[in-house]
């Protein structure tokens, strides 16, 4: 019936299986345990998330896709080839790209959210679900993941001699 909707949100559910994945691989290579603990809570999120999108789902009678979840999942380790060249680890550019790749997930899972608001209307299954709240809580994450990103930037793009030079200046 609504194919293309039930597309669209299997689409997300598998970027959010990407996401678990990135954010164990963060959260076990970070050595700040305020950032271990950040990110160990931002999964539990994320699962919550999911659990949204499920029941969306389920309401308009439609089943998650497993083939989605599936490769969501392959696709998550294919570009996690990249981080493990690159290393997830603070001070590394892995950790930095890691973040980005997150920072752009979670301002995705916003733009879902606003736009299953603008629809709401035309599905009387959805009337009891806050989609502006669930907006306003992916701000707050992309806005705090952000803050780790930029901290990642700065250990892995500048220098040591750079980063010397100006403490000295």
């Amino acid at each position: 019936m609504d194919n293309e909707l039930t597309r669209y949100v299997n689409d997300h559910l598998a970027g959010s299986s990407g996401a678990l994945l990135l954010v164990d691989e963060i959260a076990s290579h970070h050595d700040d345990p305020e950032a271990r603990l950040f990110f160990v809570e931002l999964k539990d999120k994320i699962r919550e998330d999911r659990d949204v999108l499920d029941g969306l789902l389920k309401r308009i009678a439609e089943e998650p896709s497993a083939l989605m979840k599936v490769a969501g999942g392959i696709a998550a380790r294919v570009g996690g080839l990249k981080l493990m060249w690159e290393k997830v680890e603070p001070g590394k550019l892995g950790m930095f790209e890691a973040l980005e790749m997150l920072t752009l997930g979670i301002q995705g899972k916003r733009l879902l959210w606003a736009i299953m608001r603008e629809i709401q209307p035309w599905f009387p299954e959805w009337t009891d679900l806050n989609f502006q709240e669930l907006e306003l809580e992916a701000i707050r994450q992309r806005d705090e993941v952000e803050e780790w990103r930029v901290r990642a930037g700065i250990d892995s793009l500048i220098s040591a001699e750079r980063k010397t030079e100006r403490d000295h200046v």
